[in-house]
């Protein structure tokens, strides 16, 4: 476990709490490259699935558009004018937009084409025309008339009664040109369309045709690579941290070591071999410091030394001093005088005793 404990409250010159959190260093080194990780994966882990959907989408758009030019190939331009042209609405109180399917050949024959290609690209298929009376966009034949249950426009339902503006605009452009609306969602579910011209003989636009594509299909990549991308990247994740932890801990574990090798130098074993406890193939930062700490240990033992020997120097030296000052002392006081003129007394008898015998 982290070492972390509290300081004892110490208080500064300046009347502040001096307050300190001890952390491991082990445990910083290992949460620093975790939150390091965190990011990083996390950013790799977003930039794969966005990456993924907008890769998906813009070949799914791709596609969509070769399909849609392709359909309009399968549709008698001609046909399709007459369509819209001669048959009229048909009421339906039943449904919510007022209006059915008419049962008009001419519609069934178009219908029935748009419904080929429905079975061969799965997207549902749908025309709309521009009424020159009004000006307004109609929808026309549609390839859900022969699914089942039946969905899609119905025939002749005003557009902008069942479509938005952005829609309606775009399919507007779709009566003249290929035009594709990005990612959407309605009622029905997230989508991206094509609309594209269909032209009579003379090459004239008589309508538009459109196919929607379900981004169903694009969530399910998004899972799929969830699916497999992101238990690698865990897996990936998990043993990059226990290397952090492996490396962080043999850092501190040789950090240790020096600490108590100082400390031991500091109590006076400076012949300690300091390198020896760094045990490493390469040389490194902490090999060096070792290097460095054997060397000052070297050099306070020969300091310590000459002090030592200085002091044994000045030790013998005040000593004879003393002794010099104690002898002044004794030759220069009165009793010492008196003693030595008592000698001198004393030894000059001695030589006259002699002579007078």
């Amino acid at each position: 476990m982290a070492s972390s404990t509290k300081a004892p409250v110490t208080i500064t010159d300046d009347g502040h709490d001096d307050r300190h959190i001890n952390l491991s260093l082990r445990w910083k080194l290992t949460f620093s490259f975790v939150g390091l990780f965190t990011v990083i994966f996390a950013f790799i882990g977003w930039f794969i699935l966005d990456l993924t959907a907008n890769t998906t989408q813009d070949r799914l758009s791709s596609e969509l558009t070769l399909h849609v030019e392709g359909a309009t190939k399968t549709v008698n331009g001609d046909d399709f004018s007459t369509l819209n042209a001669s048959v009229p609405a048909v009421p339906d109180a039943k449904d919510e937009t007022g209006f059915g399917y008419p049962t008009s050949p001419l519609y069934k024959s178009v219908a029935a084409d748009l419904f080929t290609v429905y079975n061969v690209v799965k997207a549902g298929t749908y025309t709309w025309f521009k009424d020159p009376k009004d000006g307004k966009l109609y929808t026309s034949a549609s390839s859900g008339y022969y699914r089942d249950p039946q969905t899609g426009y119905h025939f002749k339902v005003p557009l902008a009664d069942v479509t938005d503006d952005t829609t309606y605009s775009l399919m507007t452009q779709g009566l003249t040109k290929t035009t594709q609306q990005p990612a959407y969602t309605d009622a029905y579910g997230s989508w991206i369309s094509t609309y594209t011209p269909i032209l009579d003989k003379s090459g004239k636009s008589v309508g538009g045709i459109g196919q929607d594509y379900s981004l169903d299909y694009v969530a399910q990549v998004q899972a799929d690579v969830r699916s497999k991308v992101l238990p690698a990247l865990i897996i990936s994740y998990i043993v990059l941290v226990g290397l952090v932890l492996l490396i962080s801990t043999n850092i501190v574990r040789r950090l240790k070591r020096l600490t108590v090798a100082t400390s031991r130098i500091a109590d006076g074993e400076y012949d300690l071999n300091v390198k020896s406890l760094m045990r490493s193939r390469l040389r490194d930062e902490m090999y060096t410091l070792a290097e460095s700490f054997a060397l000052m240990a070297s050099k306070v033992a020969a300091r310590e030394q000459s002090l030592k020997q200085e002091v044994t120097r000045l030790k013998v030296e005040i000593d004879h001093a003393r002794r010099t000052e104690a002898v002044k002392e004794i030759t220069e006081s009165e009793g010492f005088a008196d003693i030595a003129a008592k000698a001198a007394e004393m030894r000059r008898r001695m030589r006259e005793e002699p002579t007078q015998s």
